[in-house]
């Protein structure tokens, strides 16, 4: 069986449509992501991965740094040569989003608060399901946020407030998919309303990199939408994503969700809907 873009698109489509991991089932059982992912790749030796070191921090993990030490932990022997970087963008339910928007001005409502807690767990459950899939084609590959010895958050980083070893919208870009936004949401064809993920796989796949913009933010308008939206005064013209004053409206949601939807939780996604890119590419 040929691991091209349609396999990926397939699996990842197959499982967000019977994984019970991927339905509201405290809410009323409908889908958390739409089953109509977009699939990019990049070589795992592409130059992009360095320069992240210097945009993002030193501890941002190369694709071969995170295949080595993967190997290392598990005596597996290989070249690293074919290495690749598979990104993925699952979309969030429409009703979801257009809840959100209507819910309230300053704290999110209770699907997107589940989309947050459950969806993310989707996510890892279907990086861990790409895994396993490709290991029954004989490929090697690796989800490093499925690991903890690969995938932590450092607060306070050098490049800023808080960032990770392993970032899929970095791995998204890397891979074509689309560009930042004044919020760093991640714009692409599917909304940036969103969650993504990305794996390394130990086999040659054709790079999307031409795909790429040389400008990060190619496909922001800069309309101000996302400004508009946002309760706290976090995002800019000026200084685009203020990460401080957003972390902490996102905690305070926390006693909120807790009281109101019984889940322990962070939420808010303002930025995300009811915005020119909240659907596909700004036209």
């Amino acid at each position: 069986m040929a691991i091209d873009k349609n396999w990926f698109v397939d699996k990842i489509n197959d499982f967000l449509k019977n994984d019970e991991s991927n339905r509201m089932s405290l809410v009323d059982g409908s889908l958390i992501f739409k089953p109509d992912t977009i699939v990019g790749f990049v070589s795992g030796t592409d130059p992009i991965f360095n320069e992240y070191k210097e945009i993002i921090g030193n501890f941002h993990l190369t694709p071969s740094e995170a295949f080595s030490k993967f190997c290392e932990k598990n005596n597996i022997k290989s070249t690293y040569s074919n290495l690749s970087v598979v990104g993925f963008v699952l979309p969030i339910n429409e009703k979801t989003k257009k809840e959100n928007l209507e819910y309230s001005k300053t704290m999110p409502s209770k699907r997107w608060a589940h989309t947050r807690l459950y969806g993310e767990q989707s996510n890892q459950k279907l990086q861990k399901y790409l895994v396993s899939e490709l290991e029954k084609e004989g490929i090697l590959s690796l989800a490093p946020m499925t690991k903890d010895y690969l995938f932590k958050v450092h607060s306070k980083p050098e490049k800023g407030f808080f960032a990770s070893t392993w970032s899929h919208r970095h791995m998204l870009f890397a891979t074509g998919l689309g560009s930042f936004g004044l919020s760093d949401g991640f714009i692409n064809e599917r909304g940036k309303a969103m969650r993504c993920g990305s794996i390394i796989v130990d086999y040659k796949l054709p790079s999307d990199a031409n795909n790429r913009p040389s400008d990060p933010y190619e496909y922001c308008t800069e309309c101000g939408d996302c400004i508009n939206n946002c309760p706290v005064e976090a995002i800019s013209f000026e200084n685009r994503h203020d990460k401080k004053i957003c972390y902490k409206q996102v905690k305070s949601t926390i006693p909120y969700i807790k009281e109101n939807y019984g889940i322990d939780i962070y939420g808010c996604g303002l930025c995300q809907v009811g915005v020119s890119c909240g659907n596909g590419f700004p036209k």
